[in-house]
């Protein structure tokens, strides 16, 4: 079902909880931009997008959760993209280094705002465990679309998704080093580029 179908399909109650959550992770990403995750303060956020500091509350705990809820908006926005795009490479692990490669120079085009949203979703705090596994599983998916087409990523075997996580675990830790100043961008491009064919190309048959 497309996006506008299920739209369609939602009471009005439910478009305008869509629309209020939209505006607040819209208002956090915003102020992260500007200053990382300091920056973040969930009154600031509450007065920007529009909505009462006890609504914003209800919908995220804190700003960690808030943080990882618009890092999921970012993935659930790249796997739409990837999947309305023709895929570069002929063997899976160039297909999905690509992938990788192109998301991180599109991360990178606001440094504050992934360095919050990696910060948020690497937290200590137990609460947040659900939210971001729920993100890990979101971006297994992109890297298994990539490499192998959609029906091993709607239902891949417990080996695929093993390998697949193991590879966007490499690329987010290179990102961080990259953010931190640690590592460059040519570097994460060749560490992809050399870690992907070794752990996909085999195929994602097999559990």
């Amino acid at each position: 079902m497309s996006a506008h179908h299920a739209e369609q399909h939602l009471t009005a109650r439910e478009r305008n909880e869509r629309r209020r959550r939209g505006r607040i992770t819209r208002a956090a990403a915003a102020l992260a931009a500007r200053g990382g995750l300091e920056s973040v303060h969930m009154r600031d956020v509450a007065e920007r997008a529009d909505v009462a500091l006890a609504t914003l509350y209800r919908y995220y705990p804190s700003k960690t959760h808030l943080m990882v809820a618009v890092l999921a908006g970012e993935i659930a926005s790249l796997d739409a993209s990837i999947r309305r795009r023709p895929l570069l490479g002929d063997r899976p692990g160039e297909r999905a280094a690509g992938v990788l490669v192109r998301t991180a120079r599109w991360i990178l085009r606001e440094p504050e705002l992934a360095d919050a949203m990696l910060r948020a979703a690497n937290s200590a705090d137990a609460s947040v465990v659900d939210w971001r596994s729920a993100v890990q599983d979101r971006l297994t998916s992109v890297v298994l679309y990539s490499a192998y087409g959609p029906e091993t990523a709607e239902a891949p075997s417990e080996r695929a998704r093993l390998l697949a996580r193991a590879l966007h675990e490499v690329w987010t830790q290179e990102l961080v080093l990259l953010l931190h100043g640690s590592t460059t961008l040519e570097d994460l491009e060749r560490t992809i580029a050399e870690v992907a064919p070794r752990l996909l190309d085999d195929g994602p048959a097999g559990d």
